[in-house]
């Protein structure tokens, strides 16, 4: 595919690639990200799909040569209080999502703009300074939002620690309280399958018992700008969501055992 795009993405690339090494290197791409990403608001969603998928690689391949310059892993934990809230969420992307490929998204979807501009008061000092996570494995920052995905097949991978606070609600007090659970896909008009709520189920019930059901809520029921992690999770007028299916399958008990 050779669409005007995709060259503006090219050469814009070509551009980043020496500015990565700089400590602030997301005050002058992340504009042009965003800027590129809006002049797609009316393509097909084939192009859309395909210059997010390209730049993905690109972000992913230079986050994993260690190419992009970060801070320090400082402690960021701090805030951490008793889990008492499991927040429901999608991918939004292909399945198969790679823990680097994630990692890789969120550093440039949510760590860069954030230090960009914080939206914290007590974070103003982060603006411009090395992006941080104070995630760190195998001697690697990672970017997770998430604490567990979960795989088509219902296996469940652990990403973050409980301990660590994922940036994934877009409420901080929510964050500090929580953990999310993210599906391996885009759900924003399918429903997941019964062998993925038996692994969302299960994973619950062995991990965070002393949860309540009425405290499982998708992330659009703490975040009113997104309808993550579906259109099709909440009850409608004339439908039953699938979070009535979650919540009735643990309420059974019946959930398959995690992987």
């Amino acid at each position: 595919m050779t669409s005007q795009p995709l060259q503006q993405l090219n050469r814009l690339q070509t551009r980043w690639k020496p500015l990565l090494s700089r400590p602030d290197w997301y005050l002058s791409i992340i504009p042009e990200i965003e800027e590129l990403v809006g002049e797609l608001v009316n393509e097909p969603t084939s192009l859309r799909d395909a210059v997010k998928a390209r730049l993905y690689d690109f972000f992913e391949f230079h986050l994993v040569r260690g190419d992009i310059a970060l801070g320090p892993p400082c402690s960021v934990d701090g805030d951490r209080k008793p889990i008492d809230t499991i927040v429901i969420h999608h991918t939004s992307n292909p399945r198969g999502m790679r823990p680097s490929r994630l990692s890789a998204i969120e550093l440039i979807r949510l760590y860069a703009p954030y230090f960009a501009k914080p939206t914290y008061r007590g974070d103003k000092s982060r603006q411009g300074q090395p992006i941080y996570s104070g995630h760190v494995r195998n001697g690697e920052q990672v970017f997770w939002p998430y604490h567990w995905i979960v795989r088509h097949d219902g296996r469940t991978e652990r990403l973050l620690q409980d301990s660590e606070i994922g940036w994934h609600a877009g409420n901080w007090e929510v964050n500090c309280r929580s953990v999310a659970i993210a599906l391996d896909g885009d759900y924003e008009e399918d429903r997941p399958s019964f062998i993925e709520l038996q692994g969302i189920g299960a994973l619950i019930r062995r991990h965070y018992p002393k949860v309540s059901l009425l405290r499982v809520v998708g992330h659009r029921e703490v975040n009113p700008k997104t309808s993550c992690p579906s259109n099709l999770f909440l009850d409608s007028a004339n439908v039953a969501g699938w979070k009535s299916d979650l919540l009735a399958l643990m309420g059974k008990g019946d959930a398959a055992t995690v992987g």
